[in-house]
């Protein structure tokens, strides 16, 4: 497949189409009216690193999720297709979703520990406080 976008054009938008129903997705990019296919994969690297994209991923039906250029065009010129493959091979690397997992799997232990420390707190109190009844 031939590129017509110059993978150093700055772009004037990202769109990722999102298919929850079969965990993908497509990344299209724009600049000068020419829009191209330039990656798909794996929903689930992208989970992690847009928040945005896995509220969208929470639907049932498609959707797409459009990245603009930053407001400050001037300093765009890193807002192109080579930053956005960049960044999907970062994001789709099996270390960082490695990582990924192990840290929710951290923030939910840590949430669970929390209830757990409340809770004796609570039973503390209430023990103490009867106990001075």
């Amino acid at each position: 497949m031939e590129r017509r976008i110059d993978t150093n054009a700055p772009l004037d938008y990202v769109e990722l189409q999102i298919f929850p129903s079969d965990n993908r997705y497509e990344a299209c990019v724009s600049t000068s009216n020419i829009i191209e296919k330039v990656a798909s994969g794996d929903l689930q690297q992208l989970l992690l690193h847009l928040p945005q994209v896995k509220d969208l991923s929470s639907k049932t039906s498609d959707s797409n999720f459009r990245i603009l250029t930053p407001e400050d065009v001037s300093n765009a010129d890193w807002f192109t297709i080579a930053t956005l493959t960049r960044f999907l091979n970062i994001a789709g690397s099996p270390d960082v979703l490695s990582v990924g997992n192990e840290i929710s799997q951290l923030e939910e232990t840590r949430k669970f520990q929390l209830s757990l420390f409340a809770k004796a707190e609570v039973d503390m109190t209430s023990s103490f406080e009867s106990k001075y009844e």
